[in-house]
């Protein structure tokens, strides 16, 4: 068989790191390093090129770029408009397969044979019922009928949990053979040196907490807090230090830091984000509604145990006791603190912690762990053809 040829499909533009979360980008990025001829469908352009074409071309337009992400993903003519150029892209330069990554809109357009290979981590039905998005019933039935399309196209689902996946059967007619559950990756350009991360463990006065969120009440903000109240009541010295959004008015302590936001695209605030990680002792996520947070693979990365609630796709992520512990989702700040207590029991047992954390990353929670098998899906979608 000659070199495996596959056509990447998303409006998200794929070769911007900023775009979606990353996700797509590093998925690309992963997959380009496998032995895959990666054929680019679409529109996509890197950050430099597309300001270029702005600037150029649409000096009096930057506004248009500005529309809502709603009305984006419910205007059929983008599809259109996007899928004929696909149609052309591939009749130009065939593909053995098609991975089309949170593409259920892009799909419902595009004629061809070639299989498709269709990726999420979750489904409408659960985005509606969990997020609350999109807000109006004629929204969330297009996002359906979508879906539905998608799914019927696709000859291969994978998601990221299954979480996703059952959705996917329950909600959606998918085929329990169609399936693949692969968890997501971390998005980071490069790990840290296995060394640094036991630094934090010679000294774990005070514990250091983590919270990083920019929506403090989904996310769980206020039992974040309550567990560093909590920790601190039963005399052990804490801090808790937030990231990415403001706590309510009310909310203050001096062991609290809050640090509102930082801008990853710079290096230096890159450098103190990943900081953070390295010098916290426990990354605390008490979410309320979650998919797949890439956080959770970051922080493994970092050798950093995550303390998070059982909701959404977080059970895919969290090896108890090896990477972190998952809490029910009616848990409190005291049980929190309750679970954090129990793992600095021991500098041994943390210890241990700490390096499970990192291999859980290593072996699973990375985008090159993820290509390898996403490449393997597709050679068996294109050798049962």
């Amino acid at each position: 068989m000659p070199q495996l040829k596959v056509g990447f499909l998303s409006f998200h533009n794929y070769l911007d790191k900023t775009s979606f979360s990353g996700i797509p980008y590093y998925m690309h990025r992963a997959l380009s390093a496998r032995d895959i001829e990666l054929i680019n469908l679409g529109f996509p352009y890197s950050p430099e090129a597309l300001h270029r074409k702005i600037k150029h071309k649409f000096k009096n337009a930057i506004s248009k770029l500005q529309a809502s992400t709603m009305s984006i993903f419910t205007d059929s003519t983008r599809f259109k408009n996007l899928d004929t150029k696909v149609e052309q892209q591939l009749k130009n330069n065939p593909c053995h397969a098609i991975v089309a990554p949170v593409a259920s809109s892009e799909l419902n357009f595009l004629e061809t044979n070639i299989p498709i290979i269709y990726i999420s981590d979750a489904t409408p039905y659960l985005i509606h019922k969990y997020y609350k998005i999109p807000e109006t019933q004629e929204e969330f039935n297009i996002y359906e009928q979508r879906e539905l399309v998608a799914i019927i196209k696709s000859k291969l689902l994978i998601y990221s949990s299954q979480w996703a996946a059952n959705s996917a059967l329950e909600h959606y007619n998918a085929k329990a053979e169609q399936i693949k559950i692969i968890p997501f990756g971390a998005n980071l350009d490069s790990a840290p040196d296995v060394a640094e991360l036991h630094k934090r463990c010679q000294n774990m006065s005070p514990v250091r907490l983590l919270f990083v969120g920019v929506n403090w009440q989904r996310k769980g903000g206020m039992i974040a807090y309550e567990t560093l109240l909590s920790l601190l009541d039963r005399g052990i010295d804490a801090e808790l230090t937030i990231v990415g959004c403001k706590p309510p008015d009310g909310i203050h302590h001096e062991r609290l830091n809050v640090i509102p936001f930082i801008n990853k695209n710079v290096p230096q605030e890159y450098d103190r984000f990943n900081r953070l990680f390295l010098d916290s002792h426990f990354f605390v996520l008490p979410t309320r509604a979650d998919c797949s947070p890439i956080v959770i693979g970051e922080a493994s990365a970092f050798g950093l145990p995550a303390v998070t609630s059982d909701v959404g796709g977080l059970p895919a992520l969290i090896e108890e006791d090896k990477n972190g512990c998952i809490l029910p989702f009616s848990a409190t700040g005291k049980d929190y603190a309750d679970a954090i207590a129990n793992q600095i029991s021991s500098p041994q047992k943390y210890a241990q912690l700490v390096t499970t954390a990192r291999q859980e990353y290593e072996t699973r929670l990375n985008w090159d762990s993820w290509a390898e098998k996403v490449h393997s899906a597709i050679l068996e979608v294109v050798n049962s053809k």
